[in-house]
């Protein structure tokens, strides 16, 4: 039984299952549903790829072979989405080199058949956690890339002369114009980033 602080934290929480066979996807599905996550099973692959919609926080959990389209050609899929979910593979021991294959094309992880329960729920929370973490940084670099579109081309310029460590009078003589002009350029740049020093500007464009 999934403990109160698990069930919280995967509340929000939406796993995918896909296998064609019923009786693999109906255990698998009770063993998700313990820990409190939303579940969607699917018996194709085609049925999920056609009603996946992305979501905050979730997981895909996969048979590698599957009729028409299997695993691997899921993962291929949902690659070319820019932002794929974690995904979870089912293998048997013969498919171990699909599983090294599904790895190295930045599977999350995989699972041996038969599965271990236990096992599965620590890697379906490890998952979705990942999956947290990467919707949080994308988010953060949507609002980082936003506020550096107000930047006017000036405001850039100077911008790339403070990232290479130039000092305001520096930048003064490198552009010809008065270091009370940088200054001032500099203090919007501040202002429409959010930030209060250079260092924060640094760490913001590398």
């Amino acid at each position: 039984m999934a403990s109160l602080m698990s069930v919280s934290k995967t509340a929000a929480s939406i796993v995918y299952i896909i296998d064609d066979d019923d009786i693999i996807l109906w255990t698998l599905k009770e063993l998700v549903q313990s820990i409190g996550a939303r579940v969607h099973t699917f018996t194709s692959a085609k049925e999920f790829l056609a009603s996946y919609s992305p979501s905050p926080c979730e997981c895909v959990i996969t048979d590698v072979r599957m009729p028409e389209i299997g695993g691997l050609q899921v993962q291929r899929l949902l690659l070319t989405t820019g932002s794929p979910p974690p995904i979870i593979f089912i293998t048997s021991h013969s498919e171990i080199s699909a599983a090294v294959e599904a790895m190295k094309a930045g599977a999350f992880d995989f699972v041996e058949k038969p599965v271990n329960g236990h096992l599965l729920i620590e890697k379906v929370q490890a998952a979705l956690a990942h999956s947290r973490t990467l919707h949080e940084e994308r988010m953060s670099q949507s609002s980082r890339q936003a506020r550096m579109d107000l930047l006017t081309p000036k405001e850039r310029e100077i911008v790339n002369l403070v990232i290479e460590g130039q000092s305001s009078r520096e930048i003064a003589t490198r552009l010809d114009i008065s270091v009370r002009t940088v200054e001032n350029h500099r203090a919007r740049v501040m202002d429409k980033l959010h930030i209060t020093s250079a260092v924060e500007l640094v760490k913001l464009f590398m």
